[in-house]
């Protein structure tokens, strides 16, 4: 059986930050509107939007975010995420 993450826990494991104060990297997989997979690896959480269905991710080494709708995440750090 495949490993998996409710989807409450990913967003407290995307705010984690580590003692100085840092977001700690992780990884994710999400669907596109096209049906296809795309993985993001190594990066951190940018900020939560106010009603909370889209969250931005930073890349390392970029400082533009990307966003994404939350409920599109199927994969969270190799665990498949459930509601």
């Amino acid at each position: 059986m495949e490993a998996r993450i409710h989807q409450s826990k990913v967003w407290e494991i995307m705010e984690r930050k580590d003692n100085a104060g840092n977001p700690i990297p992780f990884s994710f997989q999400y669907a596109k509107m096209d049906g296809t997979l795309k993985t993001y690896e190594n990066v951190v959480l940018s900020s939560i939007y106010s009603k909370g269905a889209t969250v931005n991710i930073t890349k390392k080494g970029e400082s533009k975010p990307h966003t994404f709708r939350k409920v599109l995440i199927v994969k969270f750090n190799g665990k498949k995420v459930y509601l």
